[in-house]
């Protein structure tokens, strides 16, 4: 089956925003962070996809996630949001749509991302692709973010 990454459009925000909410409601539970991508709303999606980079990830004709890709300079890039679908976990996906979007910029030399402390399976995605822990931040009691950096 083929994956592959496309600019998202704005008919597909529905699909895409379905997907998210299904993809962050287990941090939502877990961290009761209001900033949690759960929690956003369908108009600010759609103003994403028009306003930034921001993909929809395919497996053959299906969207199973989303991207929000930010340009920080002309080589420096930012994973601000990367998503699969929960019944897509674990079987490359996510590794394999991130080399894709990281391909799809091949000037860049700089990306950096945050993600939660207790998201172990993050880490380890993470770090297999040659990121690594630079510096936390704590946002709330429950939750501390880990920023995240790789180099080219």
């Amino acid at each position: 089956m083929t994956l592959f990454i496309e600019r998202a459009k704005l008919e597909e925000a529905e699909v895409l925003w379905t997907i998210q909410k299904r993809a962050f409601i287990s941090d939502m539970q877990k961290y009761n962070d209001k900033m949690n991508p759960y929690n956003e709303t369908l108009e600010r999606l759609k103003e994403k996809i028009q306003n930034f980079i921001y993909f929809s990830i395919y497996l053959e004709d299906e969207i199973i996630g989303g991207a929000d890709i930010r340009k920080r300079s002309e080589s420096h890039y930012r994973l601000n949001r990367v998503y699969i679908d929960p019944s897509y976990h674990n079987r490359g996906y996510g590794f394999n749509a991130i080399k894709l979007i990281e391909d799809y910029f091949p000037e860049a030399t700089k990306w950096d991302l945050d993600t939660p402390h207790l998201s172990l399976a993050n880490h380890h995605l993470y770090e297999k692709l040659g990121y690594r822990k630079i510096a936390e931040h704590k946002i709330s009691n429950d939750l501390t973010l880990f920023d995240y950096l790789k180099e080219v």
